[in-house]
């Protein structure tokens, strides 16, 4: 893609295929994906290995440091430990994962690897399909939850109450099945808008300055340092405050419905 002002390619807004693997095409945002998580493993394998009470590797301090860090706001979020532990391998592993996969982008030369004139390596979170699975991964998560919690029943009521045949009742749950969809939909769209957007600025800024490019990328480097890390947990507490917020409604209606039913008592 050419910018009409400044006379300069930038990246394009697609994932770039690379080869294929029978039917499923290989894309470079998929193969730095892959590589990602194949490096995650290793690490936490072996900060798994290394970890004790006092642990003497650094590796395992800095992950255990950073894993108690995450788990200590979840389960301020959820109020229960023992809840907020049978979501957090999930929403820990949104963090890092979302994480590094961010910071790829910004690497020095990573645009430079190129195969068959493509840049062979891309940051998986540019590409708009990948944080879209992300987004309904969590988004199906969160509705399993609420089903599970509150059974089928109650997960019904969640949107449309106790008399879904009344027709407010049916416009607000619809409203609120559509909130559900901008969610996914906005989960999706901030995390791609913003790292997408901030690759696109250096690369600006990298062919704007020339042989000074460096130094104008210098800056903005920094600030999406701080991007990629705001954005990979901004996606981790809003994937847990809809895991909250699925059940919340419910327990308020029926707290109210008691109250209904109380009031009612007095008054007979």
């Amino acid at each position: 893609m050419v910018m009409p002002f400044f006379g300069f390619e930038v990246e394009p807004l697609g994932a770039q295929p690379l080869f294929n693997l029978g039917p499923l095409t290989i894309t470079n945002t998929i193969l730095t994906g892959f590589l990602v998580a194949v490096l995650l493993v290793i690490v936490m394998g072996i900060a798994a290995r290394a970890s004790q009470l006092w642990p003497k590797s650094k590796l395992a301090f800095y992950v255990e440091s950073l894993v108690e860090a995450a788990l200590d706001m979840i389960t301020e979020l959820f109020g229960d430990r023992a809840t907020a532990m049978r979501y957090f391998p999930l929403l820990i592993t949104l963090f890092i994962f979302i994480l590094v996969c961010n910071l790829t982008g910004i690497l020095p030369g990573i645009e430079t690897i190129t195969y068959h004139h493509t840049s062979l390596l891309r940051a998986w979170t540019t590409d708009l399909n990948a944080t879209a699975g992300l987004a309904i991964l969590t988004m199906v998560t969160v509705q399993v939850h609420a089903v599970r919690s509150i059974g089928f029943k109650g997960y019904f009521q969640h949107y449309f109450t106790h008399q879904p045949w009344k027709p407010l009742n049916l416009f607000v749950g619809l409203l609120d099945v559509f909130g559900e969809i901008m969610r996914l939909v906005t989960l999706a769209l901030r995390l791609f808008g913003v790292i997408y957007g901030g690759e696109a600025l250096l690369f600006a800024l990298g062919a704007v300055g020339g042989n000074l490019g460096w130094l104008t990328m210098l800056p903005i480097m920094f600030l999406e340092i701080f991007f990629c890390l705001v954005q990979a947990y901004l996606f981790m507490m809003l994937s847990a405050s809809y895991l909250v917020m699925s059940t919340s409604m419910h327990d308020k209606e029926e707290a109210d419905e008691t109250v209904h039913v109380v009031a009612e008592g007095a008054k007979a």
